[in-house]
């Protein structure tokens, strides 16, 4: 059992060493590259789903047509898909007119 333990603790040391070096070079990137990866990302993947919901939202608009012409359009139908789709084309514009960006740091 000794020699069991002893390798279990020599063990440790070289993953401890790794994860503390590993810990120093994520240190060493500044927070504001961080930050500016992160919303850059946050801002693709906001695209992408606005333009996937858009192309939902013009197929819900076909569904009102196809139940209009069959009789059973209902307005409340209507107003909720349209107030949908004018909240998902404009939240960015709001997101940005009420400045919630991050802020842009300059160098050091």
């Amino acid at each position: 059992m000794p020699a069991a333990s002893l390798l279990r603790k020599s063990a440790t040391l070289p993953l401890l060493f790794l994860v503390l070096s590993g810990a120093a070079t994520l240190a060493q990137t500044s927070s504001s590259d961080v930050f500016s990866s992160v919303q850059n990302k946050t801002s693709d993947i906001f695209t992408n789903v606005r333009n996937i919901l858009m192309v939902v939202g013009a197929l819900g608009v076909l569904g009102l047509a196809a139940s209009a012409f069959f009789g059973h359009f209902k307005w409340s139908w209507a107003v909720s898909l349209l107030g949908g789709l004018a909240l998902i084309a404009f939240v960015s514009q709001i997101i940005t007119y009420f400045g919630l960006t991050a802020p842009v740091t300059t160098g050091p």
